[in-house]
């Protein structure tokens, strides 16, 4: 029950930290310029969308390679 509980943690900091960085990388990229003027709302929601979609993506790419190279130490286990 603890590692799920420990398990639990890091994927909340992990999608956290994936999110705060790729919001960073959206704004970098000035979305604003592309939506119509006077939809600074819309672009605004835009690039919160786009940044919890990536950091989603990243964070799940991120946990699913530590839980598989964790799980090949199983394959080389007697």
């Amino acid at each position: 029950m603890k590692n799920l509980g420990i398990h639990a943690v890091v994927s909340l900091i992990t999608y956290l930290l994936t999110c705060g960085l790729s919001f960073k990388a959206v704004m970098a990229l000035h979305v604003e310029k592309y939506v119509r003027k006077g939809h600074v709302f819309e672009a605004q929601v835009l690039a919160l969308f786009l940044a919890i979609a990536l950091g989603f993506l990243v964070g799940q790419f991120l946990l699913t390679l530590v839980d598989q190279s964790q799980a090949l130490l199983y394959l080389f286990k007697d």
